[in-house]
């Protein structure tokens, strides 16, 4: 054998034990951990990218972690990290692999690709369930010292927020995430999270050391009580739905050449009465392209309605009353719903649609000793912060520069239509902005700052809103190709 030979030999058994150290990652070298993941009803960290991305769109980033001492080749420990597509669109995705040291986070397992999420504008969906960061990476095996240093521009939690409002980031939750795994979803514009799961800062180990009290991950952090809170954007039954979910958010930050009219565009006028509540979810359906809108914090602050639609396959933002809920009023949550909303949809350069029939921002008086709040009692106090809440929505509008198209369907008392819709002056102007003939012009009350009817662009059919909505948007280009980000998002 010639040295020629030797080292061929050599080459290809370095090659040959590379792909053996990879293989022993796949999911097809541990049935039997495969098999307990599907017991629980999930899915394993590759297959969910594989669910997610375009089949043979996958390149794999991070498999190998480090050489050890013995010249073996060291696996990297606690998820997957992927570039692919999805439906033709470059993306970044990572799956937390909670059985593999509880998901935890070594590392550089992600800065690398944050500097090509912020480089390329590429949107990241991650899968984030686990305990947080790890105390040791593989790399200290071989006697290197643990690093916390970045392997690109960022670290973990930097990185998200130069990325937040520059490139859309999804997160998923499908089992307990705390400590960094739940700042990984804090940080993301978009949470999704599947029933039974949790998110925290300190997980149950934690809570019990420090009080004494034994609780299960769902008890202490379950992402039920996130959906009634804020915390979460979306539940869902399990990773499956999941997953579609994050496409169909992700399909929104692009246009479509066309869209189906909804099979109800002909019967507004009929889903509107002239008094006393209705559901205002049927209304959206009628003018939004058929499959209606992707909701985002549906169960909070249930007053007001927020998610993304089409309109003649031009993708916007949706931001409703809801009337059958507290009459439609906005209190200091529902202002946030919609001031997040609009900042969401400002950065990503998605026009929005607002539907307004409200009576108008209202706070709340908690009574002290007396059921009845008594002006003389001092334990009663009005809600906090009133003078600054409502602010905050009509500040971001003020600063938006994505088109509004504002419909007052109904009502729209005190500073209702600013906190949906956007001031009537200023940068901030509509594009357009109609009303119903359901809608009330004037009130007996000198306080209530109502629009009159010279103060509508028009006042229409409901059945024209949807027509004149997509032939204004057909000349409106959206701007994704602005050099940098406009703002962040409010993680909130």
């Amino acid at each position: 054998m010639t040295e020629n030979d030797d080292a061929d030999r050599r080459g290809r058994d370095r090659v040959e034990e590379l792909e053996a150290a990879k293989a022993a990652q796949r999911d097809e070298s541990r049935p039997e951990m495969v098999a307990r993941v599907h017991a629980g009803g999930r899915l394993t960290a590759r297959e969910r990218v594989a669910a997610l991305l375009d089949p043979g769109s996958e390149v794999e980033y991070g498999s190998i972690a480090a050489i050890g001492a013995a010249g073996e080749w060291v696996a990297e420990a606690g998820g997957v990290d992927f570039v692919g597509t999805v439906g033709g669109r470059t993306i970044i995705t990572s799956s937390t692999d909670f059985t593999d040291r509880g998901g935890g986070y070594g590392a550089a397992r992600l800065e690398r690709l944050f500097a090509l999420a912020h480089e390329h504008r590429w949107p990241v969906v991650f899968f984030v369930d686990g305990g947080g960061s790890r105390a040791r990476h593989p790399r200290v095996g071989r006697g290197d010292l643990e690093l916390n240093a970045p392997f690109g521009r960022f670290q973990l939690f930097d990185g998200m927020a130069e990325l937040s409002g520059l490139v859309p980031t999804i997160a998923i939750v499908s089992g307990p995430s705390f400590a960094g795994h739940a700042s990984l979803a804090g940080f993301s514009d978009i949470v999704i999270a599947t029933g039974g799961s949790s998110i925290g800062m300190g997980g149950p180990p934690m809570v019990e050391a420090a009080l004494g009290l034994s609780l299960s991950a769902n008890e202490l952090a379950g992402v039920e009580m996130h959906e009634l809170t804020g915390g979460i954007d979306l539940l869902v039954a399990d990773e499956t739905e999941a997953i579609a979910a994050a496409k169909r958010y992700l399909s929104f930050y692009g246009d479509e050449a066309e869209g189906p009219a909804p099979a109800t565009a002909g019967d507004l006028a009929s889903l509107v009465p002239d008094d006393g509540p209705y559901d205002m979810v049927p209304v959206i359906e009628a003018i939004v392209d058929a499959g209606g809108i992707a909701p985002l914090r549906p169960n909070f602050a249930r007053s007001v309605i927020t998610g993304f639609g089409r309109i003649e396959g031009r993708s916007i933002g949706v931001i409703a009353s809801q009337p059958i809920v507290d009459d439609g009023a906005i209190d200091e949550n529902a202002a946030t719903k919609a001031g997040r909303m609009v900042e969401l949809c400002d950065a990503y350069e998605l026009p929005i649609l607002a539907l307004i029939d409200t009576p108008g921002t209202i706070v709340t008086r908690s009574a002290g000793s007396s059921p009845i709040a008594d002006p003389a009692d001092r334990t009663g106090s009005t809600q906090p912060g009133v003078n600054r809440w409502h602010t905050r929505a009509v500040m971001t509008h003020h600063h938006r520069t994505v088109p509004m198209f504002a419909v007052q369907v109904r009502r729209g008392g005190g500073l209702g239509p600013a906190v949906l819709g956007g001031l009537s002056s200023g940068r901030a102007v509509p594009v357009l902005w109609l009303a119903w003939p359901t809608t009330v012009l004037g009130r007996p009350d000198g306080f209530a700052a109502v629009r009159h009817q010279d103060g509508f662009d028009d006042v229409v059919d409901p059945a024209e809103t949807r027509v004149r909505i997509g032939r204004l948007l057909a000349g409106i280009d959206r701007r994704l190709d602005r050099p940098a980000k406009k703002h962040p998002i409010d993680t909130w």
